[in-house]
């Protein structure tokens, strides 16, 4: 398993970082495996949008990137972006993504342990962000949206220097639907959006090429040509079978587009 950090520029002062991660994903087109955390740099302080698995050391990689005060931000609490909090202290997430402050820490495989090094840090906490928020770092502004879907409280960033959407896994190649909400609350979500507009671009957590700001459209239409008949079987883990819905057959496809969710929540998905 790869145990160090990869990071390249996608704009000035603006990094994506290849955390240490695992493949396959779930299903017969798995994507991308690694996690990738994007720092945001203004003159007076930075952003970091998710801290990995916890499985080596983001915070040396942050600081080798920058010497600014750096404000950590979960887009949501899974543990592929929050295993690295306790590096950081407080973590801020959106308001209603959770109930409680108090760290949130995922059972994982062996294999997926967070490293020595973070579990030996002091507990972090979280603290909340209302929807709307608009971070000042300094000659550059980052607004926070709510993109439910994937979790409750999926936080979004539009930042005003590069005009890029940095979107987690609230859109993606292929979204994992796990909040326990229609499809239409999750298309409503994406209509918000879009009509909020201000960005060119979407990087999000799990594939590493930007995705225009039009590929809001491709999920939208996927979202309305969706249908229990043209789902397939996407086994992950035990006693979590996905579903998938998708347009196109190859991940890699410019224009692929998916829609993954449990099993037991195609009733749920019709609603």
């Amino acid at each position: 398993m790869q145990q160090t950090f990869k990071h390249w520029q996608i704009a000035p002062d603006t990094y994506a970082i290849q955390c240490p991660g695992y493949l396959p994903g779930p299903g017969r087109l798995p994507g991308w495996g690694y996690v990738i955390c994007y720092l945001i740099v203004g003159r007076e302080k930075a952003i970091l949008l998710d801290t990995g698995y916890g499985n080596a050391d983001l915070k040396a990689e942050v600081e080798s990137l920058t010497d600014k005060p750096v404000l950590c931000l979960n887009s949501h609490v899974h543990p592929d972006h929050s295993g690295g909090n306790q590096q950081f202290g407080t973590v801020y997430i959106l308001e209603g993504e959770r109930e409680t402050i108090a760290p949130m820490y995922f059972p994982q495989p062996p294999e997926r342990e967070r490293c020595d090094m973070v579990k030996a840090l002091p507990d972090y906490r979280f603290a909340f962000l209302p929807e709307g928020s608009v971070l000042d770092l300094g000659g550059r502004s980052v607004e926070v949206l709510r993109l439910e879907g994937h979790t409750p409280g999926s936080m979004v960033l539009i930042d005003s220097q590069t005009r890029f959407l940095f979107s987690g896994d609230a859109i993606l190649k292929r979204v994992l639907l796990m909040a326990g909400q229609p499809l239409s609350q999750y298309r409503a979500a994406l209509e918000r959006t879009k009509a909020h507009g201000g960005f060119v671009d979407i990087y999000g957590a799990h594939w590493y090429e930007p995705l225009g700001a039009d590929y809001i459209d491709k999920v939208l239409a996927l979202i309305d040509d969706f249908s229990p008949e043209g789902c397939e079987s996407a086994p992950w883990m035990e006693a979590n079978n996905m579903m998938m819905f998708c347009h196109g057959n190859a991940f890699e496809e410019k224009d692929f587009a998916a829609i993954g969710f449990g099993e037991k929540d195609m009733a749920l998905m019709l609603r």
